[in-house]
């Protein structure tokens, strides 16, 4: 009994720091942020430096493949500078074919390399989810310029 505890004990610790990810020298957790300011890391459960709104423009059902929705997604820099690098995660499974705007990778939603939101704008990207709701958006990671 004491081995089985032993073993489940090693097999959470293991899925605990596998479910991180990078930030600079910080591991974030999963549904927190990755700000690097200037070159300063910092893992944030709110990013408060770009806010996500999305909107369900269009409802459908597709017969046996049931109900999705159209949403369109603005992203806002509430900063004073420049964010680049901007990486979005969802816990949704969507479909890179039905993402415009962003590309997907996994879990994933991505900007051009090039792309960068001055301060006090915005940008919107769009896709279709499946199901009656929008799915979860979060920031997982951005670069805030000098």
């Amino acid at each position: 009994m004491k081995y089985l505890i032993a073993i489940l004990l090693a097999l959470l610790a293991v899925s605990v720091t596998s479910a991180s990810y990078q930030c600079g020298r910080y591991a974030c957790l999963p549904g927190h942020s990755c700000i690097c300011d200037n070159g300063v890391f910092k893992c944030v459960y709110v990013c408060e430096e770009l806010t996500i709104i999305q909107t369900v423009t269009e409802h459908w059902v597709d017969g046996a493949e049931g109900p999705s929705v159209k949403v369109d997604v603005e992203v806002i820099n509430h900063t004073t500078r420049t964010i680049k690098d901007i990486i979005i995660a969802t816990d949704a499974k969507l479909n890179a074919g039905q993402i415009w705007g962003a590309s997907l990778n996994g879990f994933l939603i991505n900007m051009a390399d090039y792309f960068t939101v001055a301060p006090s704008q915005n940008f919107h990207f769009g896709y279709i989810n499946k199901g009656n709701f929008a799915a979860h958006l979060w920031v997982q990671s951005i670069y805030i310029s000098a």
